[in-house]
């Protein structure tokens, strides 16, 4: 889409914001056309936990639709994790009714892990399939500016580099924020104002989660040190999120070999060499990254020194998954699940594999037979196992827990090759 003068879109901002009589709404409004966050007209998933701020955010896209026409779904994932999550469900329906929009909901199962991890992406996947099923666009969640300090912290802490840094995107692809300029404060100040009473969540107070210790610790005393703190380090967060931008714009430059080819990737600057190995490994640490770029190899060798047989040889893709197979001699996993580093190996007694459809996982020598890998070779396959479990058996199956996904943002394309 070409990118609108600024004073063409202040003065377009400025029409729209004066057909919004709330203050709040009115500055969703600017930063929604400003940024881009939606088009005119565009199909909307709205993930609604019940909570202050998604239900503001419910009713302020409710509020500015006159002067920004959008077509909105109400969607409600239930993790099942308190008693109490059918009420929430109950009580957002009865929302999503009384302002009338259409409303999807769904419950994880029972099977899914009672870890941050798997719900976000179950509810993802969730949300997404919504999208899919009501020709949505856009999935609009309730991230605060508040949310945005305390990731961009969180990932400071931990040692993230730009790209962590720069946190949350207004839109990124198919998910937007349009309240990442607004507060929690004025959150409440809105729904006090409006007498809209959210749920409240105990877990959200709970200091055994790494997150409501930095709100209820650290961001005390950053607003104490400066009550302007907040302001400042979103504004840093959005500086970082565009120079992030600029760097995948470079990478999506480069040759496809790029992280097999170790001249040319020697001659690349040390910023696109960390996010190159990024790509491939999106969890690997500090240590592990810069080892690689000194001249390990990416294609994640069983010896150092001498090139082993088979290798295997890992890059990201595009691929429609309606095109995998598991038997095929190509491997596809979610690239966030998958736990580095990937490494090559053979057979070995009493392994283990939950492979693609099962529940629980099943002995290896069991899967190779029912796959009727004559006895002759099955010694011979190359096993490829990340830092949990085998995730691919080439020309057999794939770990049920690394497949591809409607929830799944990245791929990763794994071959081997034979020297």
């Amino acid at each position: 889409m070409v990118e609108q003068p600024a004073h063409t879109r202040y003065v377009a901002s400025s029409i729209l914001a004066s057909a919004i009589p709330a203050m709040l709404p009115r500055r969703v409004v600017i930063a929604i056309t400003l940024h881009h966050v939606f088009e005119a007209g565009e199909r909307v998933v709205v993930a609604v936990s019940g909570g202050p701020d998604s239900l503001a955010l419910l009713s302020v896209l409710r509020e500015i639709v006159p002067a920004f026409p959008l077509h909105l779904t109400v969607a409600h994932f239930d993790h099942g994790w308190r008693a109490g999550s059918r009420a929430d469900r109950d009580f957002v329906a009865s929302m999503a009714s009384a302002w009338g929009y259409d409303f999807r909901t769904a419950r994880a199962a029972d099977d899914i892990p009672h870890t941050e991890n798997a719900a976000r992406g179950a509810r993802y996947a969730f949300l997404r399939q919504t999208a899919a099923d009501t020709n949505s666009t856009a999935i609009a969640l309730g991230h605060t500016q508040d949310d945005q300090v305390e990731t961009l912290l969180l990932h400071l802490l931990r040692g993230s580099g730009s790209k962590g840094l720069g946190a949350m995107r207004r839109r990124d692809v198919d998910l937007a924020r349009p309240l990442l300029d607004i507060s929690r404060t004025d959150i409440e100040a809105y729904l006090a104002q409006l007498h809209l009473t959210p749920i409240r969540d105990a877990t959200n107070d709970d200091p055994r989660f790494t997150r409501n210790r930095l709100r209820q610790q650290v961001m005390p005393a950053i607003d104490a040190f400066d009550p302007a703190a907040r302001d400042l380090l979103a504004r840093t967060a959005d500086i970082l999120s565009e120079e992030d931008r600029f760097i995948e714009a470079q990478l999506a430059d480069l040759p496809d070999d790029i992280a097999t080819n170790r001249a040319a990737f020697a001659k690349l600057p040390p910023a696109l060499q960390r996010r190159v190995i990024r790509r491939l490994l999106p969890d690997a640490g500090f240590l592990e990254v810069e080892r690689l770029r000194r001249g390990d190899s990416l294609t994640a060798p069983d010896d150092a020194t001498t090139p082993p047989t088979p290798r295997l040889a890992v890059k990201t893709c595009n691929c429609d998954p309606a095109s995998f197979k598991a038997r095929d001699q190509v491997g596809h996993l979610d690239a966030d699940l998958v736990r580095p580093p990937l490494s090559v190996g053979s057979r070995r007694p009493g392994d283990r594999m939950r492979a693609l459809g099962l529940a629980q996982p099943k002995r290896l020598q069991d899967i190779l037979v029912d796959a009727h890998v004559p006895r002759h070779l099955r010694d011979t396959l190359p096993l490829v196992s990340d830092g949990e479990e085998i995730v691919w058996i080439p020309g057999v199956t794939i770990a049920d827990s690394k497949r591809v996904t409607p929830a799944t943002r990245r791929q990763l394309h794994l071959e081997i090759e034979r020297g």
